[in-house]
């Protein structure tokens, strides 16, 4: 019984394993402002955000809800601070 118990917990761990190997590894996250701002960075744009709400740090979904800039971006990074947000090398999404 202690060699079935031991060969299926070795079988579950390498199906974990696996399935892990299998997924892509993102680091990304998102972000809900009530509003914000927008600036032109060249190509891309510079976000600043009230209100917000979310989790992340590098290629992040930022939503500002209303405002002149109201709409979606991806974000290259951001830095959320007491419900502010500063973001770079956003685009619209």
């Amino acid at each position: 019984m202690t060699f079935q118990r031991r060969a299926a917990g070795a079988a579950g761990i390498a199906v974990l394993a696996l399935s892990m190997l299998a997924a892509p590894a993102r680091a990304d996250g998102s972000h809900e402002c009530f509003s914000g701002e927008r600036s032109p960075a060249g190509d891309t744009y510079t976000l600043s955000g009230w209100g917000c709400s979310g989790a992340g740090y590098a290629d992040v979904t930022v939503i500002l809800r209303f405002g002149a800039a109201a709409g979606t971006y991806v974000c290259g990074y951001v830095f959320p601070w007491n419900g502010t947000l500063s973001g770079n090398r956003c685009r619209t999404s």
